[in-house]
């Protein structure tokens, strides 16, 4: 069964039910039906082709992904907030022949963009399709290939993550059962959805039948005023709750007819939790975890648990197995560190053209998540930093995770990076770049590290900055501090 199955579903059993809403639109099941079956037929002459989709983050861009699914052919979402060198970058390495796009990122992109395409779709607000080139080629595909979502991971290097339809409607049965998702449900949509989360986020809620709010960060008037539209469950990262905790009279107003105030995309701080608690104590804080090769999710932490257990992942989503392995993909005690594995019917089929990846990934069954865990004796399971971020300082391997942590806990600082640096003996060393809190001093910094770390952990340097180093794709990685560093090493 494919998703847009149970759009046909809803359409014929309410369909004057909204699916999908904006600022300024609403549409009903009866009419995404309609107009994902319209442009489909625009696509059926192609036999289970890559499309890449080129559209803004709103109600078209779900008629267009569901079209791409209604024709069998394979979506290919390009992230319409990542810079043009990233996009082109993942068509370097997507080879694909054929694009769909609005009219709106044609004119935005310009002619030449699209001369690599043998096939060039454009659909109009009125739902209208111009096909301006058409070259139909055989492709070989994965037979059970539907959707590629890509991730830049800590490196870097474009990854196409190949989901099929079993991942997404196992991921989104997941999280229906977690979040006890129904048909009289709205979810805000304010992250975007061409990527993991995004897009789960619409499954999850259109196999429901219930509907979802589209929009997005740009302007917090415009999200306060989504929250309060009637949506029931609402999702961010860690980044979206800071930011609408900065206006508190303005959260405890807009949620007040929230249930669910979910996350993901990292972890959530203990002070978030407190902030929401203190302004909003009706709230159900669902914390989750997963990646882009588990079709979004693998973990939550149950609301009743979400203040003792908050610096953990929880445990499993429903249909997964989580395990921690050793090097030697052994399971290991509680208590003892070792990488983070999962099973289920959401893990990925492989990455996009690339064996040998998926080779080093999927070992016997078992998505091989690069995160460094540990088993606690209740079952739940505690994030010690990834496997890429250990950084070696003569023959000491080091987790600036928990450098990190255990610095932020013990100072007063609003968070903590620790980046690594050339050193002409250890060959490497850190520095720390420090998001300060008030009355933050770094002679203090400096005093702390001396006493409580050994030498070849006491930085060389200590930097204030202002912000999270984000990546591109709203992520903190090693690859995004040091991005970070470097910045504030020039501009000083």
């Amino acid at each position: 069964m494919r998703i847009d199955a149970y759009i046909s579903e809803y359409a014929r059993k309410t369909p004057q039910s909204v699916a999908l809403e904006d600022s300024k639109n609403s549409v009903s099941y009866g009419c995404l039906e309609k107009d994902i079956s319209n442009i489909a037929l625009y696509l059926k002459d192609f036999k289970r082709s890559r499309f890449t989709i080129l559209a803004e983050s709103d109600i078209q861009y779900v008629k267009l992904l569901l079209a791409v699914y209604r024709s069998e052919n394979i979506a290919i979402p390009l992230p319409i907030e990542f810079p043009r060198f990233s996009l082109e970058r993942i068509l370097d390495s997507a080879h694909v022949n054929n694009i769909i796009t609005t009219d709106t990122q044609y004119s935005r992109f310009g002619k030449s963009f699209f001369e690599r395409f043998g096939t060039v779709v454009v659909t109009y607000n009125d739902m209208s399709v111009n096909i301006l080139r058409k070259e139909i080629k055989d492709e070989t595909n994965n037979p059970e290939l539907r959707l590629v979502l890509y991730t830049s991971g800590t490196t870097g290097t474009p990854k196409g993550v190949m989901l099929s339809d079993r991942n997404l409607i196992a991921n989104g049965e997941s999280i229906i059962g977690v979040l006890g998702i129904t048909s009289e449900d709205k979810g805000a949509l304010v992250i975007s959805p061409h990527h993991a989360f995004g897009n789960s986020i619409l499954n999850s809620h259109l196999m429901a039948g219930g509907s979802v709010r589209i929009g997005t960060m740009n302007f917090m008037n415009s999200v306060f005023n989504l929250i309060g539209s009637g949506v029931s469950i609402f999702y961010g990262v860690p980044s979206t709750y800071r930011m609408l905790l900065k206006y508190p009279d303005r959260f405890r107003q807009v949620f007040t007819g929230v249930r669910t105030a979910a996350s993901a995309g990292g972890g959530m701080d203990r002070s978030i939790v407190k902030e929401i608690r203190e302004l909003a104590p009706w709230l159900e804080i669902l914390p989750m975890y997963g990646q882009t090769e588990a079709t979004a999710r693998l973990a939550y932490v149950p609301a009743e648990d979400v203040d003792k257990f908050i610096d953990t992942i929880g445990k499993a989503i429903p249909g997964v197995t989580l395990d921690v392995f050793d090097f030697e993909c052994r399971s290991v005690e509680p208590n003892i560190e070792g990488e983070l594995v999962a099973r289920g019917e959401n893990i990925l089929i492989g990455y996009l053209d690339d064996e040998i990846a998926t080779k080093s990934k999927v070992v016997n069954g078992w998505l091989h998540t690069g995160d460094l865990a540990q088993k606690l004796p209740n079952g739940y399971i505690r994030l010690l930093g990834r496997k890429d971020d250990i950084i070696k300082i003569g023959d000491h391997r080091v987790n600036p995770r928990e450098i990190e942590r255990y610095i932020e806990e013990n100072n007063t600082v609003s968070r903590v990076f620790v980046v690594p640096v050339s050193h002409e003996l250890m060959g490497t060393a850190i520095s720390l770049m420090v998001m300060p809190a008030e009355g933050t001093e770094i002679e203090a910094l400096y005093a702390f590290c001396r006493k409580n770390f050994p030498g070849y952990l006491c930085p060389r340097e200590i930097l204030f900055i202002d912000y999270i180093p984000l990546s591109e794709n709203g992520k903190i990685s090693n690859r995004s501090i040091i991005e970070e560093y470097q910045h504030v090493k020039s501009s000083m």
